[in-house]
């Protein structure tokens, strides 16, 4: 289900007829598009809207659409240039060949385990005959956590969410018994569900980079100067503290920082 959001950023700017045009825009107003991701969106708030809409009015661009989506769409609209922008996006070889993106902040994924599984390595984990691993449709992993789902999935032991409420919903129910999640994401649901104590987390990845997630503006729509513009202003954000005090917003302290104090390029 698509649902559109009251925009309160479609901006008017006073211009002379003859001014040049807003090189850091694309043609119109933009269109952005959100999926469910934690602290990040969820109902028409979080850091993701905050950050888009902060960077648009530096950069002096309307808004023209704030809509969320399932994460899949949202690539396939960003690729073909039915929205402009994004956020909370992995930079992969096949996405960078649609769109720009720039990281923002820094996170890893934990393993989170239903009490089906009683295995605390990932061998065990990987070798318990009743596995049923939950991950969401569109989302990309570290390299190896992506290898390891490929292949699960050759052996039928990977079920699909549509969104993070539909995972955490299964992962709940013992659907899926197995997921990977990042902590501004989960610790929300596990406050809120009734035998969250019941929940494994497991950090089985130590020697994993942390993965820096990013804004992305679709090709179709930024030339590759329009597109710097944007990357410029959010490293000025991160380097004013300006980051940080979004996150803070709506995370911890401690989970805004440490989501913020690695560099960006």
């Amino acid at each position: 289900m698509r649902r559109h959001i009251p925009c309160l950023l479609v901006l008017l700017f006073s211009a002379t007829s003859g001014a040049a045009a807003n090189t850091a825009c694309p043609s119109g107003p933009l269109k952005v598009g959100y999926f469910k991701f934690g602290a990040a969106y969820r109902d028409g708030k979080g850091y993701d809207v905050d950050l888009v809409r902060e960077l648009a009015r530096r950069l002096a661009c309307p808004i023209a659409s704030e809509t969320e989506m399932p994460r899949a769409r949202a690539l396939k609209m960003l690729e073909v240039g039915q929205i402009d922008v994004s956020a909370s996006t992995l930079a992969t070889p096949d996405r960078l060949k649609y769109a720009w993106i720039y990281p923002y902040n820094h996170t890893k994924n934990m393993i989170l385990l239903n009490p089906a599984i009683q295995g605390r390595t990932l061998p065990a984990i990987l070798g318990d005959a009743e596995l049923r691993w939950g991950m969401v449709r569109g989302y990309h992993h570290s390299p190896d956590q992506d290898k390891m789902l490929e292949e699960l999935n050759a052996r039928h032991k990977v079920v699909i969410a549509s969104d993070e409420d539909d995972l955490y919903k299964m992962l709940g129910s013992g659907v899926v018994n197995a997921a990977f999640a990042q902590p501004f994401s989960y610790g929300r649901w596990l406050r809120e569900l009734p035998n969250a104590g019941q929940i494994t987390v497991l950090d089985l990845y130590p020697q994993t980079d942390l993965l820096a997630s990013g804004l992305a503006l679709s090709k179709a729509r930024f030339s590759r100067e329009a597109a710097e513009k944007w990357h410029q202003e959010l490293l000025k954000m991160h380097q004013e503290g300006r980051l940080y005090d979004i996150m803070r917003r709506f995370l911890s302290d401690n989970a805004a920082k440490q989501m913020t104090q690695a560099p960006i390029e």
